[in-house]
């Protein structure tokens, strides 16, 4: 069981191959002699996006470049070629030569998505250090969906905040007469009823008057007598037909018309205050309920958080990025960092299990020892582009584009 690396012409790669043996694999040599350049021909294979990472991808003078990885364990052979200075042609074969129709798809099952850098990581910003630590980790709710959720909330209760504070000062200077009816005055239906009355009245008083006349015609002009007597029953009995008690009230009446404009303003003014104050109710109602939606928002994601299982004892995120025990990580210790970095590079299980390790110049030899112990304890594969300390003893070293022992012989 083997796995093996090689790159041609990529770069200031010539030509290398290998085929390393242990969990760490250390790239060492000098500055130009193309150690980064064999790293990232292999971050470039194993991009299941095919993005375009490097400008100019083939060595001077050449006029194709490859990158080829083989595993024995996945029964896979892996190769990306370019001929243009572009993201180059991804294929994926078995070893028996057969080839798969989709490569990307078979790259990004392999990896999980992406070949995770811990030393890199470790000098992201914090907000990208926490979206490349949640992309590790298995959560119960889509993070994303979930902000989207939480934005659409928000939104909602800034604008009925908003309306909230702008009918508060509407209420405020609107005027609210408590003693104001429930339904305005018709001055019409007023005037008509006064009108009415009058006739009442004028009935009333054309028929004393009348029935008085007869009275006094009746002493006059005795001739007349009978005929007025007979007028004067016909008069009484019209009298008894009247209730005079419940005539209307012609002066009240006519102060309900000399007030009618007051009444209906008040009455106006109670609706608009009624009106006014139904709509700050419904935009309060709509407030509360946003709050509400962001509570349960921020519950679910605590929730979600803390059942979600990270690589390392004790880290977690919140709002502006990683936290380890409750502290900022930007805040923990070099160690402590490196080794949390690493342990999230080699969370999760993909199948294949390579970590690549570009400026592993920052790592000192313990540091260095720390990611051996713990790339064996889970069987990764650590590529590091190093040249410090006792890299060249202990890794392959590059000189001019191949090899030290190809370049020696």
């Amino acid at each position: 069981m083997s796995k093996t690396f090689t790159v041609e012409n990529f770069k200031g790669v010539r030509q290398i191959t290998l085929q390393p043996e242990g969990a760490l694999v250390v790239i060492a040599g000098a500055n130009g002699a193309g150690k980064s350049s064999f790293i990232d021909a292999f971050v470039e294979l194993f991009d299941p996006k095919g993005t375009r990472l490097t400008p100019k991808p083939i060595r001077d003078g050449e006029d194709e470049a490859r990158a080829e990885y083989v595993d024995t364990d996945l029964g896979l052979r892996i190769v990306r070629t370019w001929k243009k200075d572009d993201a180059g042609t991804l294929a994926v074969y078995a070893l028996d030569g057969a080839k798969y129709s989709k490569p990307s798809d078979v790259v990004a099952e392999l990896t999980g998505g992406l070949i995770f850098d811990p030393v890199a990581f470790l000098n992201l910003d914090e907000k990208r250090q926490r979206d490349a630590l949640l992309a590790k980790v298995v959560l119960p709710f889509d993070l994303s969906a979930l902000e989207r959720e939480k934005a659409g909330a928000e939104a909602r209760r800034l604008e009925a905040g908003r309306e909230v504070k702008r009918l508060q000062g509407a209420l405020a200077s609107m005027l609210n007469p408590l003693d104001a009816p429930d339904e305005e005055l018709s001055a019409a239906d007023l005037l008509e009823s006064f009108a009415t009355a009058k006739r009442a009245h004028e009935e009333y008083a054309s028929v004393l008057a009348a029935h008085d006349s007869r009275a006094r015609q009746i002493e006059d002009l005795e001739q007349r007598l009978l005929e007025l007597r007979v007028e004067q029953e016909s008069s009484a009995k019209r009298l008894q037909m009247i209730d005079v008690a419940s005539l209307p009230d012609l002066e009240k009446i006519s102060e309900r018309i000399a007030s009618v404009d007051a009444i209906n303003s008040k009455v106006r003014a109670a609706r608009d205050y009624r009106r006014v104050a139904d709509e700050y109710a419904a935009a309060e109602t709509d407030r509360a309920r946003a709050q509400r939606e962001l509570d349960e928002i921020e519950e679910r994601k605590r929730a979600g958080l803390t059942a979600a299982v990270f690589p390392v004892l004790g880290l977690s995120v919140d709002d502006d990025g990683i936290t380890y025990e409750g502290i900022p990580f930007s805040q923990v210790n070099t160690a402590a960092r490196r080794k949390a970095a690493l342990a999230i590079a080699t969370a999760g299980n993909p199948k294949l299990r390579l970590v690549i390790v570009k400026d592993g110049d920052l790592l000192d030899a313990d540091s260095l020892a720390a990611i051996r112990e713990l790339a064996e304890e889970r069987g990764y594969t650590v590529l590091v582009e190093r040249d410090r300390d006792e890299s060249r003893q202990i890794g392959f070293t590059i000189v001019d584009g191949e090899l030290a022992e190809a370049v020696a012989a």
